[in-house]
């Protein structure tokens, strides 16, 4: 499998080759285009604003 560049990972659909993808790149080479925020809702709905989600 060849190192995911820009948007290629979103077009993986099986999450062992995603993985995969990802091992085989370097960190300096990813673009990130989302952040996650995980945990309870009214400490992330605190932080964010309750900003709606993008469709």
């Amino acid at each position: 499998m060849q190192a995911c560049r820009g948007r290629d990972a979103q077009h993986i659909r099986v999450y062992a080759e995603y993985l995969e993808a990802v091992g085989a790149t370097a960190a300096e080479e990813m673009d990130y285009y989302a952040v996650s925020i995980v945990g309870p809702r009214n400490r992330g709905d605190r932080m964010v604003g309750r900003l709606p989600l993008v469709p």
